[in-house]
């Protein structure tokens, strides 16, 4: 019977040199966060950084100044490479000129979080066709763009990494806000296609030790929800929510830890929710 002790060692556990806590250091690895002047984003790349990575925040060329006020908020407070670099994700050529700059500001990208996102008002069956595309536009292609662009780094670096996704709970159901369909119809037919997307690139990119996962948020008091949510509305979405409650940002940042971490090493292809068991009912 062969040997296996030496490819899968039972007792990792007792070498002198492994730590646990240690797999979820990113310190060494180089990221990028798309949609980062938002509260996911700017969240996730916090994270990051405190986790010891050097990270590009990358948002719209318009957001550009709040980005680099936030990148240098992050690098003095964790003493790592914290940069800014606008790019419309909507757009193939800007998304090129994104790989560009990451390479020659970061030298590679070991992990990227693909988050970059909208969920326009009158999102619904009558939604007109130039908001579908927009949404498509920058949820399913932008997402598609930037991953592109990270595992192309990835492989031609010859090293491996890890791509996380934001996905929605809107891609799992249409059931929302108390029960009944939400308006949100392109929004949730995106985050479909990303969570599809997310495990494609899992089982296409595991020969080059590469991940694919994503994140599946709930109510998260951000973005879209903390500026235009009313008392009423509030109120019916959380009888949808076990936990009767909106998340915040940061309790996010631990999943989003673990995924790029090498304490995931064995993860790819999942869509996980943090959600307050919101899709349980």
């Amino acid at each position: 019977m062969a040997n296996f002790d030496d490819r899968y060692p039972l007792d990792k556990w007792r070498d002198a040199d492994h730590s646990v806590m240690g797999e979820f250091s990113l310190a060494g690895k180089k990221g990028f966060v798309t949609g980062a002047a938002g509260g996911i984003g700017r969240s996730a790349a916090a994270a990051w950084a405190e986790a010891g990575a050097d990270v590009a925040l990358v948002d719209l060329p318009a957001k550009l100044e709040q980005l680099e006020s936030l990148a240098a908020e992050m690098s003095d407070k964790y003493g790592v490479n914290v940069v800014a670099i606008g790019c419309d994700v909507s757009d193939p050529n800007s998304v090129a000129e994104l790989k560009t700059a990451l390479v020659n500001r970061l030298g590679t990208v070991d992990i990227a979080f693909l988050n970059a996102g909208v969920c326009l008002m009158d999102d619904s069956i009558d939604i007109p066709f130039d908001k579908w595309q927009k949404t498509l536009d920058i949820n399913l292609s932008g997402a598609f763009m930037t991953g592109q662009i990270a595992h192309q780094i990835m492989r031609e670096h010859k090293h491996g990494g890890s791509l996380i996704f934001t996905s929605s709970t809107a891609g799992h159901t249409v059931l929302n806000m108390g029960g009944f369909p939400a308006p949100n119809m392109s929004y949730s037919v995106t985050k479909a296609g990303v969570t599809r997307y997310t495990q494609y690139l899992a089982a296409a990119l595991a020969p080059y030790g590469i991940r694919s996962n994503a994140i599946t948020p709930g109510y998260i008091w951000s973005g879209i929800f903390g500026d235009s949510v009313t008392e009423e509305e509030h109120d019916a979405m959380l009888q949808m929510v076990p936990e009767r409650r909106f998340a915040r940002n940061d309790e996010l940042q631990g999943l989003l830890v673990f995924l790029a971490s090498d304490a995931s090493s064995y993860v790819t292809g999942t869509d996980t929710p943090i959600d307050g068991g919101l899709l349980v009912y």
